[in-house]
């Protein structure tokens, strides 16, 4: 959402007409400016210092003014095209004057690597390979990434693209929530993991009972992680002792989020694993709504409702609202489902 209240919104769609960067009306959804490129699937667009930053399968990277969608560079990014099917899965992140893209399939026919690149202009800053494909999305830190591999390893990349610390975990790892202190990811070994960004130490383990597919969300007191055991809890940081927890109606594929002062949460849906899991339905599909203690306010079953973009595949909050994309369309959340008791 930029500061003028407009949504931006991209398409994962490979079809050269479906825009890789698109201003919408938060309150209509009708599009003011689009941006398109070569025939190529999308990833989710990054955002941060009034620009959108996407990629393509057509070996093309943007940046667009997001006031204004005009495009402010774009650039070849080779090689992206390969048939693999995430190597677009990580949106690319911002990091002061650089962006750090992630290219990473599934498959071995394109090198897994982190690419730094210009903000200016997107000329290239330096490229690290990875010895494994990426698990889950990096977490960013002030001055560099935390990234988890396949191969159960995790590691931190600074701003120019030098390692600072190499971590073997020896179990799948999800996406990363960071701060400049500790970054917290969930492990197959069915634990929340705390890591000191500084030098890789795992400062405490919380104890799960799955693995996790989604980004743990970090608040200035609380982490809160939704697992594959259909639960979430939240634990303290300074104590790593677990606060609450709240069974669910099936696995955490999406959040928990924060909105103002409460949780949103997706469970359900068709969820892609990285390695050799590959796609899992999750049936049903629900939305939860708790508060930051713990209280369940509200369930939204999606099962049997009909979307005009098919069903739901993920959620995501932008300002004080929720959004659902389906596989051809975006539901805006009525405020008032989050907000009210």
């Amino acid at each position: 959402m930029t500061a003028a209240g407009q949504l931006l919104a991209g398409s994962h769609s490979p079809f050269r007409d479906r825009p890789i960067v698109a201003g919408l009306d938060a309150q209509t959804g009708e599009s003011t400016w689009t941006v398109t490129v070569a025939k190529g699937e999308k990833s989710p667009l990054g955002v941060g210092d009034g620009r959108a930053y996407a990629i393509s399968k057509a070996e093309t990277m943007v940046a667009v003014d997001a006031a204004t969608g005009e495009p402010v560079w774009q650039r070849q990014l080779a090689p992206i095209d390969a048939a693999d099917p995430g190597v677009v899965e990580f949106a690319p992140i911002p990091l002061g004057d650089r962006i750090v893209v992630p290219i990473s399939g599934t498959e071995d026919d394109v090198p897994d690597r982190l690419v730094g690149v210009a903000r200016a202009d997107g000329e290239t800053l330096f490229t690290h390979s990875l010895s494994a494909s990426l698990s889950g999305a990096p977490g960013a830190t002030s001055d560099g990434v935390v990234a988890p591999l396949v191969d159960g390893r995790v590691l931190y990349l600074d701003r120019t693209g030098a390692v600072g610390w190499t971590r073997d975990i020896g179990a799948p790892l999800s996406a990363v929530g960071a701060t400049d202190g500790t970054a917290y990811l969930g492990a197959a070994t069915e634990e929340l993991l705390a890591l000191e960004t500084a030098t890789g130490t795992v400062a405490w383990r919380g104890s799960l009972a799955n693995t996790v597919f989604t980004r743990p969300l970090v608040t200035d007191d609380r982490v809160y992680v939704g697992g594959a055991d259909y639960t979430l809890r939240a634990f303290d940081p300074a104590s790593s002792q677990q606060l609450w927890s709240d069974d669910l109606g099936n696995a955490v594929t999406h959040g928990p989020m924060q909105v103002g002062d409460r949780l949103v949460t997706l469970v359900g849906g068709t969820h892609r694993i990285r390695g050799s899991s590959g796609t899992i339905p999750f049936s049903p599909t629900v939305l939860y709504v708790h508060e930051r203690d713990g209280t369940r306010i509200r369930e939204v079953r999606f099962d049997g409702k009909s979307f005009e973009g098919s069903s739901i595949e993920w959620a995501q909050a932008a300002g004080e609202t929720v959004y659902l994309g389906q596989t051809d369309g975006l539901t805006r959340v009525a405020p008032e489902a989050i907000t009210d008791a």
